[in-house]
């Protein structure tokens, strides 16, 4: 590949982020730290996501809704940045403020090859939605078993990355912009989330 094929690159793509997540007590003290400043996008909603060994809840505040919008989380349960493309360990989730098919969010992750797990039942998904004119809040909680490899106390670290979509607007991004590559398929390129507390 020559140079002049290479995308563009945001001062986020040379820094590799971790953030430490707290064990869930039922507060919101967990909140992801903003990082549009290294990415140059506008900041228009706030994250929060804690665990335990049974779950990880996040909850999504957005200030600015558009049409079709949709919160997506990337997880890879063992933090594997050697790999250069989607594993079993992955996980790609949409959420929804407005109801598709009888639920606000499934697993849709795109796998390489043989590498694979069986995508889970968005009915063992649990998503409150608060909605109101202008802006909505998710809080989503996904069980051990919807996340293939979930072990924090023999694994106490995980990729994670996500995006907030907005269909007639600019996403927001954690760590890396996916305007710029595909989240999708680029694991190896996702923040680590440290498991910490509950006693570890």
């Amino acid at each position: 590949m020559i140079l002049e094929e290479l995308p563009a690159l945001s001062p986020a793509q040379f820094f590799s982020f971790s953030w430490d997540c707290p064990y869930l007590k039922g507060s919101k003290e967990h909140k992801l730290p903003d990082v549009s400043e290294f990415s140059a996008e506008e900041s228009f909603a706030d994250l929060f996501m804690a665990w335990n060994e049974e779950k990880i809840v996040v909850e999504a505040s957005v200030r600015d809704r558009t049409e079709d919008d949709a919160v997506e989380l990337f997880f890879d349960t063992r933090d594997l940045k050697t790999k250069s493309h989607v594993s079993k360990f992955c996980h790609h989730f949409i959420f929804t403020p407005d109801e598709r098919e009888g639920v606000h969010g499934w697993e849709a992750t795109r796998f390489a090859g043989d590498d694979v797990h069986r995508l889970c039942d968005p009915h063992d998904l649990t998503v409150h939605v608060d909605s109101k004119e202008g802006s909505y809040a998710l809080k989503i909680e996904i069980p051990a078993h919807c996340l293939f490899g979930y072990d924090p106390r023999q694994f106490p670290r995980m990729g994670f990355t996500y995006r907030i979509r907005r269909a007639k607007a600019f996403s927001q991004h954690f760590g890396i912009s996916g305007d710029e590559v595909s989240l999708e398929q680029h694991p190896a390129l996702w923040a680590t989330v440290l498991f910490t507390g509950g006693g570890q």
